[in-house]
């Protein structure tokens, strides 16, 4: 495998986000602690390593949405695991991995843009897609990006599996090379 990113430059563009998005709450005049939700599997060491660095006082939560087999992604979106954090009127950033398709992260907002779970009552004031790294041909809209414009290759490691491994490793690698 070849590495594609090196952790020393996660580590940099992460912090550096993590900043960001602490300067974007506060510039919003929103006083409630923003939520930061986690999408499960791929997003959970981006996410660890981005709220130990955010500046401000915050919640999180986590939310499972499953749209791969291996690296098939025709069976549609399902949830494994639902928020349970109250959303009313906060400020939400959906912290993911990877937009792709954009079919999961379509689902993932759609759900949080209804307060979170099937029956939930309160809805967010406002809900920003954060994603560690967005592919050149990425239709769908993300917010805030720490590594744009990344090819099509099949990406291992720092949360990005293939059939459920290699998430474990520091650096992201192009699984093919």
């Amino acid at each position: 495998m070849e590495i594609v990113i090196a952790e020393f430059k996660i580590e940099r563009r992460v912090r550096a986000m993590a900043h960001k998005l602490s300067e974007d709450h506060k510039a919003s005049g929103n006083p409630a602690p923003p939520v930061l939700i986690c999408v499960l599997n791929g997003a959970f060491m981006f996410f660890s390593d981005l709220v130990k660095d955010m500046g401000i006082e915050i919640e999180v939560d986590f939310i499972r949405a499953r749209s791969y087999t291996g690296t098939d992604n025709s069976a549609g979106v399902s949830f494994t695991k639902e928020l349970e954090i109250d959303l009313t009127g906060k400020r939400v950033y959906i912290v993911d991995d990877m937009v792709d398709t954009g079919k999961t992260m379509n689902a993932v907002k759609e759900r949080v843009l209804k307060g979170g779970a099937p029956n939930a009552k309160g809805k967010p004031e406002d809900v920003k897609v954060v994603t560690l790294v967005d592919r050149k041909s990425g239709t769908y809209p993300v917010d805030f990006t720490c590594f744009p414009e990344m090819g099509e290759e099949w990406y291992v490691g720092y949360g990005f599996d293939l059939d459920g491994l290699c998430r474990n490793y520091r650096n992201i690698y192009d699984s093919k090379a």
